[in-house]
């Protein structure tokens, strides 16, 4: 997969945390430490979406399609509507 940069400020603290994991030899490079670190944040998102929504029968499943974007959009769109309406009256 191809690469690109990505220019990061670190607290001190966190950029010697870093270079720590690749004296250890955890890790070969700063670059996989933070890859690591995308890894298991997009990880944890997913077990905290089946922990919510996995037992629910007709729950989301996968990555959103864009049909679903539209459905989504369209439910805020009715929302807000309704309640400008009922905010008039």
């Amino acid at each position: 997969m191809k690469t690109q940069a990505l220019n990061v400020n670190l607290t001190a603290e966190l950029r010697h945390y870093v270079k720590a994991q690749v004296r250890e030899g955890r890790y070969q490079n700063e670059n996989e430490v933070v890859r690591d670190a995308i890894r298991q944040m997009q990880q944890r998102e997913i077990e905290q979406f089946e922990r919510l929504f996995g037992g629910y029968p007709g729950a989301p499943q996968g990555e959103p399609t864009p049909e679903d974007d539209q459905s989504i959009k369209a439910a805020i769109g009715r929302h807000r509507r309704a309640r400008i309406a009922s905010q008039a009256a």
